[in-house]
């Protein structure tokens, strides 16, 4: 195993995680890449929908503050644990987003987080953590969350 990815979508999620990917990278001496997968950079004008200039002016600034967290991370696990680490914002939806960057980094495993769902939410939402299994082809572990 030589590349890890650590799906992130939450803040307050990232640590478990993380904690979960370095673990494995260091009985595998593996690259660990951290990402957050984020609508389109609302500074780019094709994606741009109707509505008001504050929307997109709020919409690059999370992205800003994203991005800093994410490389921030990386730093991190890189200097604390003595591991290859890199962080990166993708733009789009998450499973093609995944998918892509499994495909162009020949990422070996997935890491992202699981939250338990009552079954009348399940019958009426995608499952897309099976969908991500049946895309990706390569092992994901769905880390239980709060």
């Amino acid at each position: 195993m030589k590349n890890i990815l650590v799906a992130v979508d939450r803040k307050n999620d990232a640590d478990l995680l993380i904690s979960h990917a370095v673990n494995i990278a260091k009985l595998t001496n593996a690259k660990i890449w951290i990402i957050h997968v984020t609508v389109a950079d609302p500074d780019d004008f094709l994606a741009r929908e109707a509505g008001p200039q504050y929307v997109y002016e709020k919409r690059a600034e999370d992205r800003k503050k994203e991005k800093a967290t994410i490389e921030k991370w990386a730093e991190d696990v890189a200097k604390d644990h003595n591991i290859e680490v890199e962080g990166r914002i993708i733009e789009g939806s998450v499973i093609k987003s995944i998918k892509k960057l499994v495909d162009e980094c020949n990422i070996d495993l997935v890491v992202a987080g699981h939250k338990k769902k009552n079954l009348v939410y399940g019958l009426f939402t995608s499952n897309k953590k099976k969908d991500l299994i049946d895309e990706l082809q390569i092992p994901l572990l769905a880390v239980p969350l709060g």
